[in-house]
């Protein structure tokens, strides 16, 4: 039988090349090719190189698209003085918060140890009564973020100062709940906190939602009403709860025009705005707690009266005991004069 050069036989009657490439189709199609090289990049042009910048692109405009907000644009690199430098602004930022779902996200501090992370997971829902979804992760060393998506839960988190979480271990460890933002900074402790505040003297007029939410934007941004504003059972006082800035200037009254669009005429009204329990910051210390006028590393003679108050305390506390104890004394030897001593008529004994 004859060979062939390369080496196989002749084939026979019937028999076909199983080399050709219509016998063995490739396995993965052109078409096939572009979308596992570029996911979702949706081109007719086979000059479009899908590199991974367009994949990047592509992905980021549909995540912008299906949540209704506007795209982030891909910035170019810039140097100054040699160094690489991104420029976006603000407004870019505030949709960057938006796309990774970071409107209502609270950063949890432990100062003074934690338990595992696994364990905090579920105990920090189930203690803080947390009703809707909450995901937990370590932001940085004593940090954690906390992840919600229920408003309702945001401010309920946020209306507590401080939780004590408890743990398998048995401990108790103290967690302070701070407000999450882009400028938020792990070794200082963020200025943004919520406050109630009233309007004492507004009438049941404008006791409407807009109204107030129309009023509280000149201390921050409003939150909710309290129960008896929504109920209708305080017309003298109306309060709403806001997040504010604590380095911000905080108006003590806000105007109200009303305008009356027949006649053209106006008339003024100055609501008095009233603050309930505000947050205190430091701007030494760059913490919540304290503030200037009281930080004892400002004013270091806080700290020396401090002590002599508490020398002062502890040697009225001593002598205050000193007094209670010889009170004490006295009575017991009153109770044992009354107990042994029997008195006698004196004239009886004289006979004796």
């Amino acid at each position: 039988m004859a060979i062939l050069a390369t080496g196989q036989p002749n084939l026979g009657a019937g028999q076909s090349n199983l080399l050709q490439d219509s016998s063995f189709p490739s396995l993965i199609q052109n078409s096939c090719l572009n979308l596992l090289i570029a996911p979702g990049l949706a081109t007719h042009d086979t000059h479009v190189i899908n590199n991974y910048a367009n994949v990047l692109k592509n992905h980021i405009n549909n995540q912008a698209q299906k949540a209704g907000i506007e795209p982030i644009p891909l910035k170019q690199l810039q140097y100054n003085n040699g160094i690489p430098r991104i420029v976006w602004t603000e407004e870019e930022v505030d949709r960057m918060n938006s796309l990774e779902d970071l409107q209502y996200v609270v950063v949890g501090k432990f100062s003074y140890g934690w338990p595992e992370l696994e364990e905090l997971r579920t105990s920090i829902p189930r203690q803080c009564n947390i009703k809707g979804e909450c995901k937990l992760g370590l932001l940085r060393n004593r940090h954690v973020l906390i992840r919600l998506d229920q408003q309702e839960d945001f401010i309920n988190l946020m209306s507590k100062g401080i939780y004590y979480i408890l743990a398998k271990d048995g401990y108790s460890y103290t967690m302070r709940p701070l407000i999450y933002d882009a400028k938020f900074k792990v070794e200082e402790e963020t200025t943004q906190a919520m406050a109630w505040i009233s309007f004492p003297d507004l009438k049941p007029t404008y006791f409407v939602k807009e109204a107030l939410f129309s009023l509280a934007p000149v201390v921050g941004k409003p939150l909710q009403l309290d129960m008896a504003t929504i109920n209708k059972t305080r017309p003298s006082c109306a309060r709403v709860k806001v997040q504010v800035d604590l380095l911000s200037e905080f108006p003590k009254h806000v105007e109200m025009e009303i305008i009356n669009k027949k006649t053209n005429e106006s008339r003024m009204e100055k609501v008095k705005i009233q603050y309930d329990m505000l947050p205190k910051y430091c701007k030494q210390c760059k913490v919540q707690g304290h503030e200037d006028e009281t930080c004892r590393s400002l004013h270091p003679e806080l700290r020396q009266t401090e002590v002599h108050n508490a020398k002062g305390t502890k040697q009225g506390t001593t002598d205050s005991n000193n007094e209670e104890q010889g009170n004490e004394h006295a009575t017991r030897r009153r109770r044992a004069v009354r107990r042994y001593w029997k008195p006698i008529n004196i004239q009886e004994s004289r006979d004796k």
